[in-house]
């Protein structure tokens, strides 16, 4: 077997997150064909799970990590260093130390690194080919929430950070052999710095999220994500406070539930007022449920990069979608064939509306969108594709 180095900028178990989710379902397939070393950071609170799921597939290296700053602190490292702060924080010492020892120790045949700011860890001179998997392009994703962020006097302070990613993610991209990237349209932004590209995309365990047959709920709706990721709370409150209130005049019986973890204080709030139709649920040890009953996923967002797990594990599951264009970006998604598409509060509306007015419809559309899926999106497929860039860059 050849033997890769995985590099990752969290703990990739239990995959509670669309990023911890990506790398455990990849190196639970590449471990098939690969020796696989993975190295990340880890908190000593995340440590205390039980890792021997993911030991069963690779071998784990941890480096501790310090707490994530406050947004005090964030705010100085902005104004105190030309470096993105993804940059300054997950560039260390320690991580440096651990990946200069093993590339010593060790004979390995090609290096994956997830996420660009990680990449600085690795020595010079190393003599190995690279592959850099961009799960999303940051400094777009910073720059479209820049232009929608609350309260506004945060936008200057994110737009500063956006523009010091502009500056540094294609400098590190030029690092690598090959950029592996989420979708076609991050193809194309990397392409425009003359990097060579790889499809490397997210995808869905088809096998685990799957239709049910239980009735759906006649007027619900879910949202799931780490809401300690800003573009999913602006999403939230986008939908809370210009959407839900069309459609609720119609349909006074509409409720939002919402999954996953670190809720702000005003979702918590929102959770708590019976008269708000949000329901908090947080973070749940399995969403399949959920997904199983209620009547749509909405996607409302309106920043970010990349392409969302949420999406694919909703429509792996029948449940019908409604999302923003920017929500969809890079699936390959056909309006009123996959999903609903819908870019202003009223649209947006009137398509979760017809959702809940017409159930056959709704039927349709998800049975459509889960075919999508399993025939485009499952993970054996992207793991296809990534165990193919390694042979690239191997020479195979």
């Amino acid at each position: 077997m050849s033997n890769v180095l995985m590099i990752t900028p969290y703990l990739p178990y239990p995959p509670v997150s669309g990023g911890r989710m990506r790398t455990y379902s990849l190196v639970k397939r590449l471990a098939q064909q690969y020796q696989i070393t993975l190295v990340c950071f880890g908190r000593p609170e995340e440590r205390q799970f039980d890792l021997s799921p993911m030991r069963e597939f690779c071998e784990l290296i941890i480096v501790e990590r310090d707490p994530s700053p406050s947004t005090a602190q964030a705010a100085l490292m902005t104004l105190t260093s030309v470096k993105p702060i993804t940059m300054r924080l997950y560039g260390t010492v320690a991580m440096r130390q651990t990946l200069a020892r093993l590339l010593q120790e060790r004979q390995f045949d090609v290096i994956h690194v997830e996420s660009f700011y990680m990449l600085q860890n690795l020595p010079q001179n190393h003599g190995l080919p690279i592959l850099l998997s961009e799960p999303a392009i940051e400094y777009v994703a910073w720059w479209r929430h820049a232009r929608v962020a609350e309260p506004i006097y945060q936008r200057p302070g994110i737009a500063l950070e956006a523009l010091k990613m502009r500056m540094f993610e294609p400098r590190v991209w030029r690092k690598a052999d090959i950029i592996g990237v989420m979708s076609k349209v991050d193809e194309a932004i990397v392409q425009r710095f003359g990097c060579k590209t790889a499809l490397a995309p997210n995808g869905v365990d088809v096998e685990y999220f799957h239709p049910a047959e239980a009735p759906r709920d006649p007027a619900t709706a879910i949202f799931m994500g780490d809401y300690k990721y800003f573009p999913n709370t602006d999403a939230v409150l986008y939908f809370i406070e210009e959407i839900m209130p069309l459609i609720r005049a119609k349909r006074p019986d509409f409720q939002l539930i919402l999954l996953g973890k670190d809720p702000v204080p005003a979702l918590v709030a929102l959770g708590k007022d019976p008269s708000s139709g949000v329901i908090v649920k947080g973070l749940v040890d399995d969403t399949r449920p959920y997904l199983h009953q209620a009547t749509m996923f909405v996607c409302p967002l309106r920043s970010g990069s990349g392409t969302r797990f949420k999406l694919l594990e909703a429509l792996a599951c029948g449940l019908p979608v409604v999302s923003t264009t920017i929500g969809a970006e890079g699936l390959n998604a056909q309006h009123e064939r996959h999903m609903l598409l819908a870019d202003t509060p009223q649209t947006f509306a009137e398509a979760v509306l017809r959702l809940i007015e017409a159930p056959n419809f709704a039927a349709k559309l998800g049975a459509e969108g889960r075919a999508w899926v399993v025939a485009h999106h499952a993970w054996e497929h992207s793991a296809t594709l990534i165990s193919e860039t390694y042979q690239c860059l191997m020479g195979g």
